[in-house]
């Protein structure tokens, strides 16, 4: 294949919406667009991924489960990188990228020319972040540069459980502790002594610090934070 060239697998059953992606980039002569005509990312035969660069699908047809499904194919085929299409509100949005490792999202009914600067700007190594969305975030994200070192880009950050993982990213989405509490199941001042001790271990001095560091490592660093656990035991 060509230097320079992007190879993209839309993963969605629906032959009208693949052509339609297609139209979109048949000018693009430095894209090659595949189809996989399944909705299921597990079902997708391996040498599809393994020939791939940038995997695309929409998640207003995948459901809750999407993270889980990405974050899967992901562990096997580190080499991808995901651009979700789909029509989600602010708060999803961010929840989808923060939890799905995927690096890009685009609404459905964007259009050709953004569709293919998104691609070639994932298939390069880096991210395709709404500007609505980013923009929520980026003076957090900025001061992880005037922060002190800590090493959080060695061991604090290596190892989380799920439920740290599902806390970090839902006061990421400016969910209050009370609301955190709630959507995973715990005391509110469950949910306080966590965030003081994920402080510590983090050397975050504050809950904007944390977030900034969470999200530096999430959004840009694409690291997947493995977990200590799967049982939050």
């Amino acid at each position: 294949m060509p230097t320079g060239m992007s190879r993209v697998l839309l993963v969605d059953d629906d032959a009208r919406f693949f052509e339609e992606v297609k139209n979109h980039l048949q000018s693009e002569r430095d894209i090659i667009i595949g189809w996989s005509a399944t909705r299921m990312l597990d079902e997708v035969p391996d040498d599809q991924y393994a020939q791939t660069d940038v995997v695309m699908t929409d998640s207003d047809k995948q459901g809750p489960e999407l993270a889980d499904k990405v974050s899967k194919v992901r562990s096997r085929f580190g080499h991808l990188k995901f651009l979700i299409l789909g029509s989600a509100e602010d708060d999803s949005v961010t929840m989808i990228l923060l939890e799905s490792g995927a690096r890009g999202y685009l609404d459905v009914h964007t259009s050709g020319e953004n569709l293919a600067a998104a691609i070639r700007r994932l298939a390069s190594g880096g991210t395709w972040i709404p500007p609505h969305i980013l923009g929520r975030y980026v003076d957090l994200i900025q001061m992880v540069e005037f922060l002190p070192k800590t090493g959080a880009e060695n061991d604090p950050w290596s190892q989380f459980t799920s439920r740290e993982q599902r806390l970090l990213t839902l006061m990421a989405c400016g969910r209050s502790n009370r609301e955190i509490g709630t959507v995973i199941g715990v005391p509110e001042t469950v949910v306080v002594s966590t965030i003081h001790q994920l402080m510590h271990r983090t050397g975050a001095v504050n809950r904007p610090s944390l977030i900034a560091y969470f999200l530096y490592h999430k959004l840009f660093r694409g690291e997947a934070l493995p977990m200590m656990d799967a049982s939050d035991n």
